[in-house]
């Protein structure tokens, strides 16, 4: 076995999340995610070792063991623990990785992560699988830990880059590129703010409230997941436009719509935020991922972002001014 590093990006979702979990997607059809990939990225690096070995020196964290479940009782090392345990290499690993989004920031982080390492024990290991099967090996391997449905944006966001509405079609799902630079140059930087509360958060807590009442057949939820499908949809038509106005319009529809959900999608600390950023000029706003704390996304005029990134500042939050990433899953062939 040789080593492999390789890395992948976090992603903003602009509109339909949730609608990537099976089997909500089945009842909002025609359901779609759009996100953009952004620069953010997990790195992995995985070689031979004389044991088995997971390393994130950011956290701390050094552990060896005799075989992959000896990480699995840990919780920064149980995704790097399961996925060695799928790969199987054929002789011990050691697993080194590092993470730039914040935890719990609710930008698909660990599914980040996964990608990352799943793409280089695939090399060292000489797996062979496709990204798309990377994406089903990594989302599966959360389930397992979270012992909870999950869905596959965040993988597919980590395994391709760019801009993409993933459409969730039966049998097969597709991902169609959307446009997303401009002349002007990258819309992330001009016309967003990307503002981490402070607050993490945990997919599983507001996912489960909202999949609890979606299946109970309650009526609120299934007119919000529907009308989040609605929003999905008018977001992909307003980037294939390149029309910022309808983009707009389809941002603040979609987090409307999601709060309707269930009431751990918001937290008193989110709402704080966003009425600071809309007092401050923001367009519209809505969290990031499953909500529940984490991120907000703040759209603005672009003469006007440099006021709404003081007033996240102002009221305690992290700017993350980070841009769009166009480079999915990618091996870094450094020494």
């Amino acid at each position: 076995m040789r080593e492999a590093r390789f890395s992948a990006p976090t992603r903003v979702d602009l509109a339909g999340g949730t609608l990537d979990i099976w089997p909500v997607n089945l009842l909002a059809p025609p359901a779609m995610t759009v996100n953009v990939a952004i620069g953010l990225r997990a790195t992995a690096l995985v070689r031979p070792a004389p044991r088995f070995r997971v390393v994130n020196r950011a956290r701390g964290l050094d552990r060896t063991g005799d075989g992959p479940e000896a990480f699995f009782d840990h919780p920064f090392t149980v995704l790097a623990g399961r996925l060695v345990d799928f790969f199987r290499p054929a002789a011990p690993v050691e697993v080194r990785f590092r993470t730039t989004a914040p935890a719990g920031s609710g930008l698909g982080g660990s599914s980040s992560l996964g990608m990352a390492i799943a793409g280089a024990l695939n090399r060292v290991c000489d797996a062979g699988w496709t990204i798309g099967e990377l994406v089903r090996i990594v989302m599966d391997t959360e389930v397992r830990i979270l012992g909870t449905s999950t869905g596959a944006q965040d993988q597919l966001a980590a395994g391709l880059g760019a801009t993409h509405a993933h459409h969730w079609e039966s049998p097969a799902p597709r991902s169609e590129r959307l446009p997303w630079a401009t002349d002007a140059g990258d819309p992330l930087k001009e016309r967003f703010a990307l503002v981490f509360t402070g607050e993490s958060h945990s997919s599983a807590d507001p996912n489960g409230s909202v999949l609890e009442r979606i299946f109970a057949g309650e009526p609120r939820a299934l007119r919000g997941i529907a009308e989040i499908a609605r929003a999905a949809a008018a977001m992909r038509e307003a980037l294939r436009a390149r029309d910022w106005d309808r983009a707009r319009d389809a941002l603040d529809r979609e987090w409307a719509a999601r709060r309707q959900l269930s009431p751990a999608v918001t937290t008193r600390t989110l709402d704080r935020f966003e009425a600071s950023l809309r007092e401050a000029g923001a367009l519209a706003v809505k969290a990031c991922g499953a909500g529940g704390g984490g991120t907000l996304l703040a759209m603005c005029a672009p003469d006007r972002r440099p006021e709404i990134l003081a007033a996240a500042r102002a009221a305690g939050g992290d700017v993350l001014d980070v841009g769009s990433d166009p480079t999915g899953l990618s091996e870094d062939a450094r020494p």
